[in-house]
């Protein structure tokens, strides 16, 4: 073959390569001529949170908290904050349905509710009591309801915990996600509660509360962690605090950062801040009984100490942990006995016992769980550490220190 036919070959195929390229480009092209659904953000108003209520005919109540656009320029003015007006609005309607509630509310908004921005929803206690069942038809069927949203119960109504202001943050709905995502809370997002629904089991919810401000001259409303409301299917039966809902903690080895005060001696006090925490639960089965070997790992940092013990003796840091151990212990069976008392498994321990032993458990022990779960035995092995006695290991006024 001569050159110019070899010349004359090349350029047709990089003809044809250029044809081919414009075809694609022009194909892509057609698919960016404009965008035909969208929404600009003038037209939306983003939710904040929400809170669902029961009435007392058995309707829902729906509330919404919005920000005010018109509010949003500067850092004063936000909900309970220093000057000016709220940077944010609560409304609110009832329905016959949570959906029927939201369209009447829509009504009269010159904005499209939008919820993907909305982080939490405050379930008020009645609807709680009465079963929360309802409102994952709803979350499920509405693409924007995001599953990572947290769910808490309240005290009393739901919206009046929105209508709570607090001072620190602008929005009462950031204080809410805030104290529900802490390192000291176990968070329960929907997607974690209709997981345990769907198994039949027994989920727990942050519980939260509006609490007055003491000291002030004008005091304020903030938003606290109670403790935890311990369920029954979609029904919630009663609420783990302190001591009950630490224990929980260890129980569902979602150990958190808590502070344990107890005496070491007669009316002298120590507190120990639990700082790691692992628990390790084996079922064994024997017969129609079913027995829970609990392993638990605690260490922790000494906060205050008015027992007056030299720590930097062996024998005083050794019996600090005794006592320590003593108190973990103390924790988790106080809250074995609140759920075995309702027979409610807010452990989930029926899992573990579907996983080891999945055939016992589906043809014997899954449809009288309960019955089963109540007389259930505990065994419990806590091995505490001090892992840090502070600065200082005698108070700073005493002799020697």
């Amino acid at each position: 073959m001569s050159i110019k036919r070899v010349r004359r070959a090349n350029q047709m195929t990089h003809r044809r390569r250029l044809f081919v390229f414009g075809m694609m480009i022009t194909l892509v092209l057609t698919f960016l001529t404009g965008c035909w659904d969208r929404t600009e953000t003038n037209d939306i108003a983003f939710v904040l949170t929400s809170s669902i209520d029961l009435e007392d005919d058995g309707k829902y109540r729906v509330t919404y908290m919005l920000p005010l656009p018109g509010s949003m320029g500067g850092a004063s003015g936000g909900g309970g904050g220093t000057s000016g007006g709220k940077s944010y609005y609560i409304d609110s309607e009832v329905g016959t349905t949570i959906r029927d509630a939201t369209s009447k509310l829509q009504m009269r908004m010159s904005r499209r509710l939008f919820l993907s921005h909305r982080r939490t929803i405050v379930l008020g206690e009645k609807l709680a009591k009465a079963g929360i069942g309802i409102m994952f038809d709803d979350a499920a069927r509405t693409p924007e309801s995001r599953l990572t949203c947290f769910l808490v119960v309240t005290k009393g109504r739901g919206y009046d915990l929105l209508n709570a202001e607090p001072k620190f943050e602008r929005f009462p709905s950031e204080v809410i996600r805030e104290i529900t995502k802490s390192r000291r809370a176990m968070a329960t997002s929907t997607k974690d509660i209709g997981l345990s629904l769907s198994f039949n089991s027994d989920p727990i919810l942050s519980y939260l509360e509006a609490k007055e401000t003491q000291g002030a001259k004008k005091p304020s409303q903030e938003i606290q962690l109670v403790g935890y409301g311990q369920f029954k299917g979609d029904r919630m039966v009663g609420i783990y605090k302190n001591q009950e809902a630490n224990g929980l903690m260890w129980m569902r080895n979602r150990v958190r950062e808590h502070l344990l005060t107890f005496p070491l001696e007669s009316g002298k006090d120590i507190s120990i801040l639990v700082k790691e925490g692992h628990t390790e639960i084996k079922p064994i089965l024997q017969g129609d009984k079913v027995i829970f070997q609990l392993t638990l790992e605690a260490k922790g940092v000494i906060g205050e100490d008015l027992s007056e013990q030299d720590l930097n003796k062996p024998e005083a840091i050794h019996k600090v942990e005794r006592k320590f151990a003593e108190q973990v212990k103390k924790c988790v069976q106080a809250a074995i006995k609140q759920m075995q008392k309702e027979g409610t498994d807010s452990a989930q321990l029926g899992l573990l016992v579907w996983r080891s032993h999945p055939n016992v458990w589906n043809n014997n022990l899954k449809p009288q769980w309960r019955d089963v779960f109540k007389e259930a035995e505990f065994r419990i092995k806590v091995e505490a550490s001090i892992t840090e006695t502070g600065l200082i290991n005698q108070n700073v006024i005493k002799d020697g220190s």
